[in-house]
């Protein structure tokens, strides 16, 4: 029931009508949303991956670096070492 004044739709009719609209989604526009959401969330967690991936990829990296590094400061101390180098007490 539209209430009418002066040839327009009171306020309070315009407004359920739009409630109405806004409730009455179709499935396909609901079913829509629910698709760009899971993409836009699967969007998410590829790019979470990838962050991922090159986060491990720089800790392997800074592993090994220290590695190489302990095992030179090893081989320089038994180099100093063999030829009698009083480098401990320096």
């Amino acid at each position: 029931v539209q209430e009418m004044t002066n040839g327009k739709m009171s306020k309070a009719s315009a407004a359920n009508t739009n409630v109405e609209k806004q409730t009455e989604a179709s499935p396909a526009d609901m079913n829509e949303a629910y698709r760009r959401g899971c993409r836009l969330l699967h969007e998410k967690c590829k790019a979470i991956q990838r962050s991922n991936e090159r986060l491990v990829f720089r800790l392997h990296k800074v592993r090994k670096m220290t590695k190489s590094r302990t095992r030179d400061v090893e081989l320089l101390k038994a180099r100093l070492d063999s030829h009698h180098d009083d480098w401990r007490t320096a």
